[in-house]
């Protein structure tokens, strides 16, 4: 029997099928314990790379054309390989009460307090994840 009995399920099940320990399962490191998006690898927050050829290939191709290979990728590449359009940028316009800032907060789900701390949390959000936070000026239309 599984223990999340506390949350009033209809169905009982075993631990090997329960909802919650599902939600609790890590697709990048595959442990049980947080969810992918919460995931301490932060290597892997950027991208995952791909095993076979055909990964980058849609499904939806792939069942049409009868594709079953998995065709190995040949590359020795161990690092980041660079972005096509410069580094990872979160843009906010830069507004003097910091409306902008809390709704990119609240937007990553994340908490909102002064403007100076809501600002300390974005960027260390962006080092978190990998992006520059970038607080751009609104140009005005004549």
């Amino acid at each position: 029997m599984c223990d999340c009995s506390k949350l009033n399920l209809v169905s009982h099940h075993d631990i090997q099928s329960c909802p919650v320990r599902a939600v609790l399962f890590c697709s990048i490191c595959q442990i049980y314990g947080h969810p992918t998006m919460k995931c301490p690898d932060r290597g892997n927050w950027h991208y995952r790379k791909p095993e076979f050829v055909e990964q980058l290939i849609p499904s939806s191709l792939l069942d049409h054309y009868k594709i079953t290979s998995l065709t190995p990728m040949n590359s020795e590449v161990k690092a980041h390989p660079p972005y096509l359009h410069g580094d990872p940028v979160i843009e906010v316009p830069n507004d003097s009460e910091g409306k902008n800032i809390r709704a990119t907060l609240s937007s990553y789900n994340l908490p909102c307090a002064s403007v100076k701390e809501n600002k300390r949390v974005l960027e260390a959000f962006g080092n978190l994840i990998g992006k520059k936070v970038l607080y751009t000026t609104s140009s005005k239309k004549k």
